[in-house]
Order: C-alpha cells, then sequence, then structure tokens
C-alpha cells in the first residue's frame, strides 16, 4: 500500500499538483452509487444511507458524508470532526492529515504517475533503494 502524503511534502510537480486539484467524490473511496469514478483510495468500505454515505477503514475510522458537510470520527471515540464537504482531491487529503486518518493510494497511482510526483519528499530514496533490492540490483545504488 502506498501512503499518501500531502502536496506539500512531495516534490512538487505540476502535474500531480493538476491531478490534485480535481474534484473530489466519494466514488473515490468505493463505489457506492452510479456515478462513473477511478477508485484512488485504498482501504475503505462504503456505504449509501439513502441521503448521506457511511465509510470505515482498517482502523475502524469513520467518515459520514452528507449533503453540505461530512464528519470524521476516530475509533473508540465520541469526538467527532465536522468539516465542509472537500471540493477538491486535495482538500480531502488535507482534511484527513489533520484528522490523523492515514490514507493509502490504490496501484492507480503508480499506473499514472512516477514515484516522485507523489511519494513524500523524504521517502523517495528508500522506496528506489527497496525497489533495486527487490529486482536483485542493490549493487547499482553504488
Amino acid at each position: 500500500m502506498i501512503k499518501v502524503a500531502q502536496y506539500f511534502d512531495t516534490v512538487g510537480s505540476e502535474k500531480f499538483k493538476t491531478f490534485l486539484s480535481q474534484p473530489f467524490s466519494v466514488n473515490m473511496l468505493r463505489q457506492i452509487d452510479n456515478v462513473q469514478t477511478e477508485k484512488l483510495f485504498d482501504g475503505w468500505r462504503g456505504k449509501d444511507m439513502g441521503t448521506w454515505s457511511k465509510f470505515t477503514n482498517d482502523e475502524n475510522f469513520v467518515l459520514e458524508f452528507y449533503p453540505t458537510y461530512y464528519t470524521a470520527t476516530p475509533p473508540k471515540s465520541t469526538a467527532k470532526f465536522m468539516m465542509p464537504l472537500p471540493l477538491t482531491i486535495n482538500e480531502f487529503v488535507n482534511d484527513m492529515y489533520r484528522c490523523n486518518v492515514q490514507l493509502y493510494w490504490t496501484e492507480w497511482i503508480e499506473d499514472n504517475f512516477e514515484p516522485k510526483d507523489y511519494l513524500n519528499r523524504n521517502e523517495i530514496r528508500d522506496y528506489f533503494i527497496k525497489l533495486l533490492t527487490k529486482m536483485d540490483k542493490s549493487h547499482e545504488l553504488l
């Protein structure tokens, strides 16, 4: 699973910035209606509750999307973060970062961007070291 980094923690490519500026849809977490949207975030289960949608992840973090706002509830907590609906993917990523929710990209991100675009700038070197080790080419790091 690929951890989502906030844009300002990446190297800041224009292509990735343009991608993050696209409108956010709850279907990016899990397809819950007939609107065709690419699933971008991994690890979420969702349900259409009629006038609102509910999502949970493996850590039992709960997101509830209503017509004009959404809430985020940490596991084993009664406290809720209430926020306006995110207009862009970047707004959603930043909201989740503020709520301490670790997001993960689906493989779609690897298929459409270079690792240097979406990884935290401090993790790029480690990514390539691990990749070369898996390929049994770690000697090329010398």
